[in-house]
C-alpha cells in the first residue's frame, strides 16, 4: 500500500468508528469567534483559568450536575451546573471568592441560527458571594464578572458548555 492508500483507510476507519459529533464544528467556530471578538476588543479582562471540573449524580432519575472552579487574580469563582427538574433548560449557581458587589453577565456564544442575536442573561452577587441562573437553554457560555469598584478589572472564563 501506498502511503495517501494507507492514510485514505484511515480517514474511513475513523469515520466510520468515530465520526465527528453533530454540531462540534458549528460549537467550535463560534467559539474561535468569540475569542476573536474579545481579542479585538478594547476592554481589558482579565481570562480566568479553569481549575478544576468535576461531575456528579443528582436527584433521584440520575441527571448529572457538574462544578466548574475558575481561578484570577485575586477572584476564585465556583460554578454548579445541572438540569432544572431534568427539563430543556439548565440551573446555573455561581459563588465568588472573596464576596464584592460584581454583576455577572451569561453570553451564549453559540447562538442558534446565523442571524441570530446574542444571547445574555445578567445578575448580581450577593452580600454572601452568591448569584444564580435559573433557565438557561443548553449551549456554549461564558460567564463576565464586573465589580462595581471602578478600580478593579474585570474577569472573563473560557467558554464552557452547559
Amino acid at each position: 500500500m501506498t502511503r495517501d492508500e494507507i492514510f485514505d483507510h484511515l480517514e474511513q476507519l475513523w469515520t466510520e468508528r468515530d465520526p465527528v459529533p453533530d454540531g462540534l464544528v458549528d460549537r467550535m467556530l463560534a467559539l474561535v469567534t468569540a475569542e476573536r471578538t474579545l481579542a479585538e476588543t478594547d476592554l481589558d479582562y482579565e481570562l480566568m483559568l479553569l481549575v478544576e471540573r468535576s461531575a456528579e449524580l443528582t436527584g433521584t432519575r440520575g441527571s448529572t450536575a457538574y462544578t466548574l472552579r475558575f481561578g484570577g487574580d485575586n477572584l476564585d469563582l465556583l460554578v454548579r451546573a445541572g438540569s432544572a427538574n431534568g427539563g430543556p433548560t439548565t440551573r446555573l449557581d455561581g459563588w465568588v471568592v472573596p464576596p464584592a458587589t460584581i454583576t455577572v453577565r451569561a453570553t451564549r456564544i453559540d447562538s442558534p441560527g446565523e442571524a441570530a442575536a446574542e444571547q445574555t442573561w445578567e445578575t448580581e452577587v450577593d452580600g454572601r458571594g452568591r448569584f444564580e441562573f435559573t433557565d438557561l437553554p443548553a449551549g456554549l457560555y461564558r460567564l463576565w464578572l464586573t465589580p462595581a469598584d471602578a478600580d478593579a478589572k474585570p474577569f472573563g472564563t473560557p467558554a464552557f458548555e452547559i
